[in-house]
């Protein structure tokens, strides 16, 4: 080849193997390199869409639910002014902390009947009244039982756990104090563990009558004035006259089988007659029963003589064991509890026999001196006593019904042929509707004793009126809040804590009752049962915030409160009543 055609040759090789390079250069990358020599392939030809895929398609993000406005039941500012308060700087504090809350101030019936019937509240805001029979725990022990949990029993929180049950039945059972005191303060342990109800004040109770009317008042535990012994030990300076009392509001009923708050045991107590009472002073006296004994499980009673019902007729053992098997049969609120224990009642004549299925460390004063008699003769009819109003009541107690006005007024006459007759002839209770009206009607000679259980703060506005005593006493009794756990998001514990966490008990104190009352730490008052190693939740804005982040609720940016998202829901749903 001539030397001209060789370099025309070698410059057309340089220029395909620049080609070549550069093609190489523009190929896939997940290809290897191909040469001529390559073999044939049945690879499908180049494409530029994506290629296929099995991956799972990204999912939504989860829609979170917002914890809606919680709502704290009370009563109205002018017939409880003082819970009223209290849920209303509660609700601030918690609003403030970032969980929306508005009170719910309610009439007193409407607030017993969703709160005792039918379990329809959020947050119920209740100050127990230092009674007498609260003097023994298990008034306050009993209301958490599971047995009670039921829609229309005394466990407003629907607090259920079994070892808080096993526990209430050995204090039951308990045949020493000190192994009674030992169960009772480990129940109270659990229930300031798990909240369901958060106990934040123990007040100091007062009360005031007409002192230049009336003499021979006595001071009882826990209310000191406005009490059964001076209902019937009151007695006029002048002309015989009814001894008046002033409630802002009255007894729903005069049922003693359907009734269901302390209001209404308090009326009917002076109507009917347990066996026992509990005196003046806390100790158990003889009342319908002139004697009785306790030789463990089996309780003897023997009832005194003569004793007859507001018509007439006798009261025997009989009309003591029908009492007892009908209350428990047609499963009294306030009494068919109390009477749970019993086995067996036999009765002969006036000799009445009750058989425990245990000893019963609390039983004489829980249930013998609180238990009204029945006349067998008038209830044995009533085959469904939610349906029988009970309009003309009749005991056998120291009062009789006269007549009754619903909202204004409730008239009794002396039972004269009772062992101990009243003093006075009678006994009103007139209602007002706001304690305004009562400190007002009490002044002004309107009527002669205090029927509300109120602080001796509010009775500041009486102090130095003419002829009008004031007493006081330290109470046994609590302001509390009951968290309905049957729903969200009370059941959390991890939500109970932090609402417990943003009461503002100090200010409550200080506020409402200008210091004269005491932070509580736990349902039960010192000295003699109360667990002496709690200390109460402690007033915590930053230690509520953790317990709902570790529960994993979210804060929204604008503030909003959200449940916790299915993959972070660490709440625990424990102890809650379906």
């Amino acid at each position: 080849m001539p030397l001209q055609h060789r370099s025309q040759w070698a410059r057309w090789m340089a220029y395909v193997a620049v080609f070549a390079l550069i093609a190489a250069a523009c190929g896939d990358d997940e290809e290897p390199a191909t040469t001529a020599a390559a073999p044939a392939t049945t690879q499908a030809p180049a494409t530029t869409e994506a290629p296929a895929t099995t991956e799972a398609p990204m999912e939504e993000p989860e829609e979170l639910r917002p914890v809606p406005t919680l709502r704290i039941i009370t009563k109205t500012a002018a017939a409880g002014p003082p819970r009223y308060e209290q849920a209303r700087l509660i609700a601030e504090s918690w609003t403030a902390a970032g969980v929306p809350t508005e009170i719910e101030p309610v009439e007193d019936s409407e607030l017993g009947r969703r709160g005792f019937t039918v379990k329809d509240f959020d947050v119920y805001i209740i100050i127990y009244d230092p009674t007498t029979d609260r003097l023994d725990p298990e008034n306050f022990l009993a209301r958490f039982t599971t047995a009670k949990a039921v829609i229309d029993g005394s466990n407003l929180s629907g607090y259920t756990n079994p070892a808080y049950d096993d526990l209430y039945q050995a204090q039951v059972n308990a045949t020493t104090f000190e192994e009674r005191l030992a169960a009772v303060r480990e129940m109270q342990q659990l229930l300031h563990d798990h909240q369901p109800l958060a106990p934040f004040i123990h007040i100091v109770i007062g009360g005031a009558y007409n002192s230049a009317g009336w003499t021979n008042a006595t001071k009882s535990v826990g209310t000191p004035v406005y009490h059964f012994w001076n209902a019937i030990g009151l007695t006029p300076v002048g002309d015989p006259e009814p001894l008046v009392i002033g409630l802002t509001s009255g007894a729903q009923t005069l049922n003693p089988v359907v009734a269901a708050t302390s209001e209404a045991a308090v009326v009917i107590s002076h109507m009917y007659d347990p066996l026992l009472r509990i005196g003046p002073d806390g100790d158990l006296v003889n009342w319908s029963a002139s004697d009785y004994s306790i030789d463990g499980s089996t309780i003897s009673v023997t009832l005194r003589d003569g004793m007859t019902f507001h018509d007439g007729e006798a009261v025997t053992g009989e009309d003591v064991a029908f009492t007892f098997n009908y209350l428990v049969e047609k499963e009294s609120p306030l009494y068919g509890g109390r009477l749970s224990p019993i086995e067996s009642v036999t009765a002969e004549g006036n000799s009445v026999e009750i058989a425990l299925s245990a000893p019963n460390a609390a039983f004489a004063t829980t249930a013998l001196a609180q238990v009204p008699i029945l006349p067998q003769h008038v209830w044995s009819a009533i085959d469904d006593p939610s349906s029988f109003a009970n309009d003309d009541p009749i005991g056998s107690g120291p009062f009789k019904f006269e007549s009754r006005a619903l909202g204004e007024d409730l008239r009794l006459a002396a039972h004269t042929d009772h062992f101990s007759p009243p003093a006075a002839p009678g006994l009103v209770w007139v209602e007002f509707g706001s304690l305004d009206g009562v400190f007002a009607a009490l002044e002004a000679g309107e009527i002669d004793v205090l029927g509300d259980f109120v602080s001796l703060t509010q009775l500041a506005i009486l102090e130095g009126a003419e002829g009008i005593a004031i007493e006081s006493n330290t109470g046994h009794g609590v302001n509390a809040l009951h968290y309905n756990m049957r729903r969200e998001p009370f059941c959390d514990l991890h939500m109970r804590l932090a609402l417990s966490m943003l009461v503002p008990t100090e200010d409550m104190i200080d506020i409402v009752y200008e210091g004269v009352a005491a932070r509580s730490r736990g349902l039960i008052a010192p000295p003699l049962w109360a667990n002496p190693d709690l200390n109460g939740v402690p007033y915590d804005p930053d230690g509520a915030r953790g317990h709902l982040e570790a529960a994993g609720y979210v804060f929204g940016d604008d503030g909003t409160l959200y449940y916790p998202p299915s993959n972070a829901d660490n709440r625990d749903m424990s102890f809650c009543a379906s």
